[in-house]
């Protein structure tokens, strides 16, 4: 492969006018692409295998209406407009009139029309069931939906939306928070290298790249059900990942040069080194985040193939782009060099460190270990939970909603409960396979876009006594049991009956999870056996996110070997040891331990809660450790083969496994350390996102960086690789013995110096 790339470097500096033009037209197609043919980014609306799936396939049939999204309308008076006065009222009865007349709304729960929402003093709330999916929403949308509740706002009364309008609203937009974080990996670039031209040439490389992901995955959302975090993400690790990989090739370059090396022969070696080590840890991110696929849930693996897309076209950016780049510039690299900075000085300075630590290596394994254990230790007391419009920031339109509601009818009322049941039909001759008994007779089922069969809204099902029955009695075991709230009327249509619960606590509240489990467990089932054959199931908005989240509990070991494994391999392939791959596995492990101690302590303990612009401590969501074990166990892959790839390299040299561990942090550590604080600044420039999990990311990334570029390959690995000496090397059939030099014609991966 270093042949292979050592060519590809030389060609591409080579021809960089048409490497250039070539990026060009890719970028000019891709940006085309996602302009003109983007979609909406939505939450996935199907979970296969789950109660709540189970209930929403049960409604389909007699309640074909109310089984869309949802966007929940919250009318509340401005100062001094009264909501009782008979004027305002009418005005916001003409608004939800006007709501239900849409074309994309299936019925309208109407409190003046008496057909479900609430009204109250301070408020009135109508919930509007959509049609189609999600996906087939967009901005028109939204501007109908305002369009129509203008009359409210005429009469002085607010308007917040929830539900699947806060998604349209707030989709996902880079903002100056992110331009900030560029600004300080720029910052730590200058004094990496001394230069402005030079501390340019990965930013420039890294945005390029990093626009065409952007716009392939926008043009996705419009094939797929792409979650509003997925572009998050992917620009988070994108670009942390591309300024890093081209950090380190022109690390190489700039030294090469200075050695007396030609321009052309420097990039090509430059690829030939560094970018063989670029390979196999873009390669590892890669692989390590498409193990998200073994989670069982759709969105989450389509966050992972959007993050692994920006990863590749970093990679990509970083072999051919940047080379092209680099021969443009030819020996001018160091040009407007910053004053008074000389960073190749610290060389000297981590090899006394590496030294220093091979000297003392029990204590330092010892105390690094302890350390990490230590910032774990809040994993014991991590909670799951749900991520509702109750936890965003106030500044959200949904959580202004949620706030208005909650204060008004109760925290519970917002994200009512679904138990959807249905018994036995009588047997009856059918005159059709598509037609099925209304209160109307007969009536065949019409066909609904994407093919699903379901009756007219005006062709209810005959109610089927039994299930009145059956609504009836779970209403009365409701009513008395713990937490919950209210309990309306059964909706009974054909063999199938509504019954909807509201909680007395919020969304994100425990209390609320342990009723959705206490309904399922100890109280349906006592009152469906005295109805044989019948089902019942408890759907709604919190129910979802906890069969998420016994999913992602399910799956999580088929991840983590998935994981785990392919980058053993790889680390296997790359080093030819045993013992390596084995200990940065581990390693790896104890950083994802740490980051998700720090993260449990701010989210859910709410340490300096505060300072990320959310107003309450709050659940984690369920699947941000999924993403997180991927995402952080890729990214340590990339220091470690950064690290022990020069480490390898000494020791196929000299022999000396104490030595080469020296020569080896005194090679990469100031690399590796301005690598982590890139990472970190762009972790952190996200954390001013209004997505809660999106700053769940940050933190977490950005911690798990700190403590992996720091603790782990600074003092741990260093420490532990001193310790087992020659055995760090040590592969079957290689034909020597443990402590003797290996030959030197072994070709070594060299990434850095």
């Amino acid at each position: 492969m270093a042949r292979i790339l050592d060519r590809l470097g030389r060609f591409c500096a080579r021809n960089r006018r048409w490497v250039f033009a070539v990026w060009a037209a890719v970028a000019i197609a891709a940006l085309a692409l996602g302009a003109v043919g983007g979609g909406t980014f939505v939450q996935q609306d199907r979970l296969p295998g789950t109660e709540t799936q189970r209930s929403i396939d049960l409604l389909r049939h007699n309640f074909a209406d109310v089984t869309g999204p949802t966007a929940t309308i919250v009318f509340h008076p401005q100062p001094g407009v009264q909501l009782t006065d008979w004027r305002v009222a009418l005005q916001v009865g003409q608004a939800i009139k006007q709501v239900g007349r849409l074309p994309r709304v299936a019925t309208v729960e109407n409190p003046y029309g008496g057909t479900g929402g609430a009204k109250g003093k301070n408020a009135v709330v109508a919930v509007a069931h959509l049609k189609g999916t999600a996906r087939d929403l967009g901005p028109g949308d939204m501007r109908e939906l305002e369009e129509a509740t203008e009359p409210a706002r005429l009469a002085g009364v607010d308007v917040d939306y929830g539900g699947i309008v806060s998604l349209i609203l707030n989709q996902p937009k880079a903002g100056p928070e992110e331009g900030v974080g560029v600004i300080l990996a720029l910052g730590v670039l200058l004094l990496a290298f001394g230069s402005f031209l030079a501390a340019g040439v990965p930013i420039v490389i890294s945005l390029a790249a990093l626009a065409v992901a952007y716009s392939l995955i926008h043009f996705g959302a419009s094939l797929f059900q792409v979650h509003p975090t997925a572009p998050m993400v992917a620009a988070m690790l994108g670009l942390g990942a591309g300024i890093d990989y081209a950090l380190f090739v022109v690390t190489r370059h700039r030294r090469q040069l200075d050695d007396g090396m030609d321009v052309e022969t420097s990039i090509g070696r430059a690829l030939a080194t560094s970018g063989h080590a670029v390979v196999f840890a873009g390669g590892t991110v890669v692989f390590a985040i498409c193990g998200l696929w073994f989670s069982g849930i759709a969105f989450i693996g389509i966050i992972g193939l959007a993050s692994a897309i920006a990863v590749l076209l970093m990679v990509t950016g970083a072999l051919t782009l940047l080379p092209a780049v680099l021969g443009a510039l030819g020996t001018n690299i160091d040009r407007y060099r910053l004053p008074r900075v000389r960073p190749d000085k610290a060389t000297h300075r981590w090899e006394r460190w590496g030294r220093h630590v091979d000297g003392h290596a029990w204590p330092y394994a010892i105390a690094a270990t302890l350390f990490l254990l230590f910032l774990a230790i809040p994993v014991l007391s991590l909670r799951f939970g749900i991520m509702a419009d109750s936890t965003l920031p106030r500044s959200n339109s949904a959580r202004r909603a949620y706030d208005v509601t909650a204060r008004e009818f109760g925290p519970g009322w917002y994200s009512p409960f679904a138990v959807v049941a249905a018994v036995p039909a009588p047997k009856e001759p059918t005159p059709s396979a598509q037609s099925t008994k209304t209160a109307k007779g007969w009536t065949e089922l019409r066909r609904e876009p994407g093919g699903r069969l379901a009756v007219s809204p005006d062709d209810r099902p005959a109610p089927n006594p039994q299930a009145k029955l059956l609504g009836e009695e779970l209403q009365r075991r409701f009513r008395g049991v713990r937490d919950v709230a209210a309990v309306q009327n059964p909706v009974v249509a054909g063999d199938s009956v509504i019954v909807t619960v509201v909680p007395a606590s919020a969304p994100q509240a425990k209390a609320t999870a342990d009723l959705v489990g206490n309904l399922r467990e100890n109280v349906i089932p006592p009152v469906m056996k005295g109805y044989p054959g019948s089902r019942a199931y408890v759907g709604g908005e919190s129910p979802a996110i906890i069969d998420m989240a016994e999913i992602v509990k399910q799956r999580m070991p088929y991840v983590v070997a998935v994981v785990v494994g392919v980058a053993l391999v790889l680390l296997v392939i790359a080093f030819r040891s045993v013992l390596v791959p084995l200990k940065a596995a581990l390693m790896n492990l104890l950083s994802i331990g740490a980051s998700y101690g720090v993260v449990t302590a701010v989210f859910q303990w709410g340490w300096g809660i505060r300072l990320l612009g959310l107003d309450q401590p709050m659940p984690i969501v369920s699947f941000v450790p999924l993403f997180m074990f991927a995402l952080v166990f890729g990214l340590s892959m990339d220091y470690e083969v950064f690290l022990l790839s020069r480490v390898r390299e000494e020791y196929l040299r000299s022999g000396d496994p104490h030595e080469s561990v020296v020569t080896g942090i005194g090679s990469t550590a100031r690399l590796i350390t301005s690598a982590a604080l890139i990472m970190i600044c762009v972790f952190l420039s996200f954390l001013g996102q209004p997505d809660s999990m999106v700053k769940m990311m940050g933190v977490g990334l950005a911690s798990a960086v700190a403590v992996d570029a720091t603790v782990v390959r600074l003092v741990l690995v260093p420490a532990l690789m001193s310790l087992l000496g020659h055995a760090n090397w040590w592969f079957p059939g290689r034909g020597h013995r443990p402590g003797q030099p290996v030959a030197v014609e072994e070709r070594p991966l060299e990434p850095v110096r």
